[in-house]
């Protein structure tokens, strides 16, 4: 799956975290956050468990790309 980079930098500004503070409260690497939001990587259960846990206000369906979006983004 693919993440939402506009509602993670969004969350990211309104908190004031850096993506090294995001990685950090999701255990994650930041490389491995990095490869995510750049879309170089695909978003498995552990990053997205991390991230509903990171911002438990949010609701799975704003985090992630649908299909359609992300077909949208590529360009297709």
């Amino acid at each position: 799956m693919q993440i939402n980079q506009e509602i993670i930098q969004k969350k990211l500004k309104e908190n004031g975290w850096t993506q090294n503070e995001l990685a950090r409260r999701m255990d994650i690497s930041k490389g491995t956050l990095s490869n995510v939001l750049s879309g170089r990587r695909g978003a498995g259960r552990k990053v997205i468990s991390s991230l509903l846990r990171a911002f438990p206000e949010e609701k799975l369906e704003n985090l992630i790309l649908s299909k359609s979006k992300q077909t949208d983004k590529r360009g297709r």
